[in-house]
């Protein structure tokens, strides 16, 4: 599990590139952030698709499933978010 720290939490900007580096060099299966705020898993659903393995507080999985759903969302991904699968 990748930590929030220093990547998307307590840092003036997101260190989206260390995000990018490490879905390239790990097969994502493999890989869990934590993304301990909505923004943070919408960004990471937008860039890196529905199946993204997140880590989120229980009171936030309500609002991660239906986003990944696609009945959920802001103005960026509403209506974006395809999750069809054979």
């Amino acid at each position: 599990m990748i930590e929030s720290e220093g990547i998307t939490e307590n840092v003036e900007s997101w260190r989206t590139d260390v995000v990018s580096r490490i879905m390239k060099e790990l097969p994502p299966e493999r890989v869990m952030f934590e993304a301990a705020d909505p923004k943070v898993f919408n960004w990471y659903i937008r860039e890196f698709g529905i199946d993204v393995n997140l880590f989120v507080d229980h009171s936030q999985i309500v609002q991660l499933t239906c986003l990944r759903s696609g009945i959920w969302g802001t103005a960026d991904t509403w209506g974006k978010i395809a999750s069809f699968r054979p």
